[in-house]
């Protein structure tokens, strides 16, 4: 039975972006307020052996409060724009996580 390369490439993706999250997950908030003014960017090779574009940025919210969005866009390296996968989740200043 042959893999269908669409949903494999998800799948790399997926994972990809879920490691990321629980790396990014180990960040205290503090230092969400320097990628505030600066997103984070870096190419991740996965276990396809393609290289992926990581785009991490964070902003604050509109409800009024400190927390801070955190969104991740993921895609491949050589392709801009498109097939983008992202992920977000907020911070507060307690360092819990909402989202």
């Amino acid at each position: 039975m042959s893999r269908n390369p669409f949903v494999w490439e998800i799948q790399v993706r997926r994972e990809v972006l879920d490691d990321e999250m629980a790396r990014l997950r180990e960040v205290p908030y503090s230092l969400w307020m320097d990628v505030l003014e600066k997103p984070i960017s870096k190419v991740i090779t996965a276990r396809d052996n393609r290289p992926y574009r990581l785009r991490v940025t964070a902003e604050l919210t509109l409800d009024g409060s400190d927390d801070i969005r955190v969104t991740m866009s993921l895609g491949r390296a050589t392709i801009l724009r498109r097939g983008l996968m992202h992920q977000t989740f907020t911070i507060t200043r307690e360092n819990t996580f909402r989202g």
